[in-house]
C-alpha cells in the first residue's frame, strides 16, 4: 500500500502562524483588559444564559442610583428649608421679646417697635424668599416667582403693594378699642385670603403672595410639592408662605410696621391693637415650630430611605461583581501564559519568513 504525505508550503505555514498570532494577540488584549479592570472583557460571551441576570441587575442598579441622586438632592433641599425656618423663627423671636415688654402699655422701648417691625418684616421676606437651585422653597407647586411680594413693591397682577393694602385698611390710624378690634379682624381676614375680603385684590394670596393658593378654584385643597422616594413611596413635603404660621407672623409684624404704637392715644385701643399684633407673632412662631417638627419627621423618612437604598446599591454591586468580575490572580496568570505563547509564535513566524530555497543551494 502506497501512502501519501501531505506537505505545507512555507507560505501556507507563514500565513497559518500569522493567524495564530492574531488570535493570540486578541486574547492577550482581552486578558490585559480583564487584569486591569477586574471585569470580564466580553460579558455576554462569558456568562452565556446568565447574561439576562446581569442585565436585570444593571437595570435595578440604574433605577436605584437615580433614586439615590434625587433623594440626596431632596435631603439638601430639606436641610436648607429647616435652616431657613429656624432663622425666620429666631428673627421673629427677637421682635417678640421687644414687643412683649410693651404689651399692656408703652414703655421706653415703645418708640422702637415700628422701626423694629419694619426691619424684621424686610428680613423675614428675604428669608422666606430663599431658593434652592433656583427654585423657591416656599412658593408651592407654582415656583416661577418668589413667593412673597416686597412690602413696597407693586404686584403687577393687582396694581397694589402690600403696604397699600395695609394703608387702605388702617386708614388714618387707630382711634379707640372698637376701631382697633374691627381693623384687626379685617386684617385677619385679609391675611387668610377669606372670600369675604372684597375687592379680591386686597387678599393676601392676590397681592402679598405669588405662589400656589391653599385652595384650588374648585374648592379643593391645592396639591403640595411632592417627591417620589422609591418605587412605592411619595412624600408630600411642600411648605408654603401662605400657610397660617407664615401669615400670622407677617400679619402681626405688618400691624406694628404700619401703625406706630407710641402714637395710639387711647390706652384700651393700644392694648387691643398691640395685643392682637403680639398674639399673631406669637402664634406664627408656635406655628413655625410645628412646621419644623413635621419637617424633621420628613427628613428622617428621607434619610432612612437613603440608607436603605445605599445598602441595596452595595448589594447590587456585590452581585454584579460576582457575575462580571474576574479573579485577579487567574487573569494575571492567563495574561502571562498568552504573552509567552505570543512571543513563541512571533519567533516561529520570524524564522519562517526568513526561510528560502536559495539558502540550501
Amino acid at each position: 500500500m502506497i501512502g501519501t504525505v501531505r506537505t505545507m508550503s512555507t507560505l501556507d505555514a507563514l500565513v497559518s502562524q500569522r493567524r495564530v498570532a492574531a488570535d493570540l494577540n486578541q486574547r492577550l488584549t482581552q486578558a490585559g483588559q480583564e487584569a486591569t479592570t477586574g471585569m470580564k472583557a466580553d460579558i455576554f460571551r462569558a456568562l452565556g444564559m446568565r447574561s439576562s441576570e446581569a442585565l436585570a441587575l444593571r437595570s435595578s442598579m440604574a433605577r436605584n442610583e437615580t433614586f439615590i441622586s434625587s433623594n440626596e438632592m431632596l435631603a439638601n433641599r430639606l436641610d436648607l428649608t429647616a435652616l431657613t425656618l429656624r432663622q425666620a423663627r429666631d428673627t421673629a423671636q427677637g421682635f417678640l421679646d421687644l414687643a412683649a415688654s410693651n404689651l399692656e402699655s408703652p414703655t421706653q422701648t415703645a418708640g422702637e417697635l415700628q422701626r423694629a417691625a419694619r426691619v424684621v418684616l424686610e428680613r423675614l421676606t428675604g428669608q422666606i424668599n430663599t431658593s434652592f437651585l433656583g427654585v423657591p422653597l416656599f412658593a408651592g407647586t407654582d415656583s416661577a416667582q418668589l413667593p412673597l411680594q416686597r412690602w413696597d413693591a407693586v404686584n403687577p397682577d393687582t396694581g397694589l403693594a402690600p403696604r397699600d393694602v395695609l394703608a387702605t385698611t388702617i386708614g388714618a390710624g387707630i382711634t379707640d378699642a372698637a376701631d382697633a378690634t374691627a381693623k384687626a379682624a379685617r386684617l385677619a381676614e385679609i391675611y387668610a385670603s377669606a372670600a369675604t375680603v372684597l375687592p379680591a385684590e386686597e387678599r393676601f394670596e392676590s397681592t402679598f403672595f405669588n405662589g400656589t393658593p391653599l385652595v384650588a378654584t374648585d374648592g379643593s385643597p391645592s396639591p403640595r410639592v411632592t417627591a417620589r422616594l422609591d418605587e412605592t413611596t411619595v412624600l408630600a413635603y411642600g411648605i408654603q408662605a401662605n400657610d397660617p404660621a407664615f401669615t400670622d407672623l407677617l400679619r402681626g409684624l405688618a400691624m406694628i410696621a404700619t401703625t406706630d404704637p407710641a402714637e395710639i392715644a387711647d390706652p384700651e385701643a393700644y392694648r387691643v391693637w398691640v395685643g392682637a399684633a403680639v398674639n399673631a407673632v406669637s402664634d406664627g412662631i408656635s406655628g413655625l415650630l410645628d412646621v419644623e417638627t413635621r419637617l424633621g419627621t420628613q427628613q428622617q423618612v428621607v434619610e432612612q430611605t437613603l440608607s436603605t437604598q445605599r445598602d441595596r446599591q452595595d448589594l447590587y454591586n456585590s452581585q454584579v461583581l460576582s457575575l462580571e468580575g474576574v479573579d485577579p490572580y487567574e487573569a494575571a496568570t492567563r495574561l502571562n501564559s498568552l504573552q509567552t505563547q505570543l512571543e513563541a509564535t512571533y519567533a516561529v513566524t520570524s524564522r519562517l519568513s526568513r526561510l528560502s530555497f536559495l539558502n540550501f543551494m
